[in-house]
């Protein structure tokens, strides 16, 4: 009983300082991720790279999104809804425009050190960086490594 309680304790311990578990509310990340469906997520990583998939708090609230800019990078979204990375046009994982959002910051945006710029993939919803404004390393909880589709099941 010892041993079991002893494994029990240690695989606790592994799931809750390396790993984490998500449970995606709402739509904005469709099609990549929709509402209900569980992601897997590393604790442990010390930069993130353009595309990956993160969550990140932002007011108490977790979210799932992708890194589209990393420290020092300059994000630009024009009036015709391109956004544009380092002045070079982004291709999107979604269709349609992207919107500048209601974020309260002149584009361009010139990321500093430990800051990213996060977007949905469903760029209609706009609760991400052209909202909140960049994202620092410290406010990601966790970056993707595994996502179940649990949704429509």
């Amino acid at each position: 009983m010892l041993k079991l309680l002893i494994f029990v304790g240690a695989l606790y311990l592994v799931f809750s300082t390396v790993f984490g578990f998500f449970r995606v509310a709402g739509n904005a990340m469709r099609p990549t991720a929709g509402d209900g469906d569980l992601a897997l997520t590393t604790r442990i990583f010390d930069s993130l790279e353009t595309n990956d998939l993160v969550v990140y708090e932002h007011s108490g609230v977790l979210q799932l999104g992708r890194v589209v800019a990393q420290p020092g990078d300059s994000v630009e979204i024009d009036d015709d809804g391109d956004l544009l990375v380092n002045g070079n046009l982004q291709a999107s994982v979604t269709q349609g425009t992207t919107e500048k959002g209601s974020g309260s910051f002149e584009y361009p945006v010139v990321l500093g050190d430990g800051q990213y710029f996060i977007l949905n993939d469903d760029r209609s919803s706009t609760q991400d960086s052209r909202e909140l404004g960049p994202v620092g390393l410290n406010e990601v909880r966790g970056k993707l490594i595994a996502l179940l589709r649990l949704r429509e099941i």
